[in-house]
């Protein structure tokens, strides 16, 4: 089945794009999936003026450890849509909320000098580095630097400043004042169900500071009492104070239960399209609840989902407390920022891993779509799109292998742009952007250092060593490796040169493998290294000559 948005097809088939529709006490939903000439972002674009209106595009981190690339997840995507909306002229709104109001419930690795804060509003726990005014921030500055290297850049909230600064407090009200609706709604998917009076507010503890360990005992207008007691959080348990007291709502020093100040966020920015992970949008997940909240508690039309699969890392679930995550300035290191922007852009409803030891694989595929967005070969449109939604300047060719700048890195240990653009043409590389080759050059190296197989990472030796080498290898293999020195007279490409060494090791009876195992041995003292022709032409001619003769 079917249907037609501006005159683009897309089908109904599986989970990508999800518009709920609430009926009753039925929860009916429609499946969206892009069809192979529109992307996701584009389907999610053509809703949204479906929709009609002004548009806002809300995305959130968890401020409860060092944000990760997994964190980044829903803003770059969130990206894509507003790149989408752009494009067919319609300006949305772009917004970014820190969620710093937060109970801090578990300890990250690395961190277990704050164990002491367990159960503080994450905003209110001290730098212990002094460098900010507070944990938050420390952990924010450099995640919002790290995206606008990708290009992004978000208006940004802190969810604290929205509640102290009494922008939520009309919602805020209203959530109080409807508690045993929401009691009704919250308690449809829960197992343990909420006590009738229960009063929607957190509030942060004068005496202590903590506000996971409050319970709202009863309220009156504005003010909820509370008392401070013992909690359990993922962390471990936290002893309350056992203080008694109350909190002014309109003062902002508490938050709303999740689901709920997720719905009150929408109906204040008017949010018409968030990006989130699945586990929000399973049966009985956070965004069931907060659309059926958003509806009937504040009179908003709840966001368009984008929902997407989380992706692993190196094989394993991404996680702050156990010490498997990689940063966006992390990554900064290491590749360029619109190979991940690229890899986000892929189908959303599929998991799929990030190998580190693997970025020279996601790379050529990132490479290969730049050829076809250059009509340089034919391709798919997905690839295309993706490629040119991942841009953050104008494109510019390159189409140098990453692997072969990681070999270059190493060949030419100073860097030297015009040593490198040279013995680029020796291997027939002649179209490409300078700018963009520094920068490659430059990650591959660290890449190399860090993630890089050990075949790929070498040291030419000293002539001493390779005299000592050479005095081991047989008559065949010297005499190959002459030969091959011969050849270097000549203006061979990587590929010419890769045909005649087989050749040679024709000519003369010898075992590949053993003519390959000569080459790296003389030069790195390995038997085993870099891809030999494309390798014997990243190093100085001369040099090769003198030591293969």
């Amino acid at each position: 089945m079917g249907n037609s948005l501006g005159g683009s097809s897309y089908h109904h088939t599986t989970i990508n794009i999800v518009d709920f529709k609430n009926k009753g006490s039925q929860l009916n939903f429609i499946l969206i999936n892009q069809s192979i000439n529109m992307h996701w972002a584009d389907i999610a674009a053509e809703k949204l003026i479906k929709r009609g209106g002004k548009h806002v595009i809300e995305t959130g981190t968890s401020i409860s450890g060092i944000p990760h690339i997994g964190n980044a997840s829903d803003v770059i995507r969130g990206d894509a849509i507003r790149k989408a909306l752009e494009e067919k002229g319609i300006k949305p709104r772009f917004i970014w909320i820190s969620d710093d109001s937060d109970p801090f419930r578990k300890i990250p690795r690395g961190m277990e000098s704050l164990k002491d804060y367990l159960g503080y509003p994450v905003h209110d726990i001290p730098d212990l580095d002094g460098c900010h005014e507070n944990f938050v921030e420390h952990l924010v500055e450099p995640f919002l630097s790290d995206l606008r290297e990708f290009g992004i850049e978000p208006e940004t909230f802190s969810g604290t400043e929205l509640y102290r600064k009494g922008a939520l407090y009309p919602e805020i009200k209203t959530a109080i004042e409807n508690s045993e609706e929401i009691v009704k709604i919250l308690n449809r998917f829960r197992r343990d169900p909420l006590p009738k009076d229960f009063i929607p507010w957190s509030s942060i503890c004068e005496n202590c500071g903590r506000i996971s360990t409050t319970r709202a005992i009863e309220w009156d207008g504005n003010i909820i009492r509370y008392v401070c007691e013992d909690t359990e959080v993922s962390g471990g348990r936290v002893k309350g104070c056992g203080f008694k007291g109350e909190n002014d709502t309109r003062k902002g020093y508490g938050k709303l239960p999740w689901r709920i100040e997720w719905a009150a966020r929408w109906k204040h920015f008017q949010v018409t399209c968030e990006p989130l992970g699945k586990e929000h949008a399973t049966a009985g997940g956070s965004f069931w609840t907060s659309k059926i909240i958003s509806r009937k508690i504040f009179g908003w039309e709840p966001p368009l989902p984008v929902i997407y699969e989380f992706f692993t890392l190196n094989g394993e679930k991404i996680s702050s407390s156990k010490g498997n995550v990689i940063t966006l300035g992390d990554w900064l290191k290491i590749c360029e920022p619109e190979v991940l922007k690229f890899f986000m852009y892929k189908r959303l409803q599929k998991q799929r891993d990030i190998n580190l030891r693997a970025i020279p694989n996601l790379i050529d595929e990132y490479d290969e779509a730049e050829k076809i967005y250059f009509n340089l070969m034919e391709g798919t449109y997905a690839a295309k799109r993706k490629y040119e939604l991942a841009q953050i300047d104008e494109p510019r060719l390159l189409q140098v292998p990453f692997t072969l700048c990681a070999v270059l890195a190493q060949a030419v240990p100073d860097l030297n742009m015009k040593k490198i653009e040279k013995r680029l043409k020796w291997h027939g590389y002649g179209n490409f952007d300078l700018k963009r080759l520094e920068r490659r050059i430059k990650l591959a190296k660290n890449w190399n250092e860090n993630y890089g197989p050990e075949y790929l990472r070498f040291r030419i030796i000293e002539d001493s060593e390779a005299a000592k080498i050479r005095e081991k290898l047989n008559k065949k293999q010297i005499l190959c490796l002459r030969k091959i020195a011969d050849e270097l007279d000549r203006e061979l490409k990587a590929t010419e040169l890769h045909k005649r060494i087989y050749e040679i090791s024709r000519e003369v009876g010898l075992e590949p493998s053993r003519l390959f195992e000569a080459i790296y041995l003389v030069l790195i003292g390995k038997r085993r290294g870099p891809k030999a022709a494309s390798f014997i032409l990243t190093l100085d001619k001369r040099f090769v000559r003198d030591r293969f003769r």
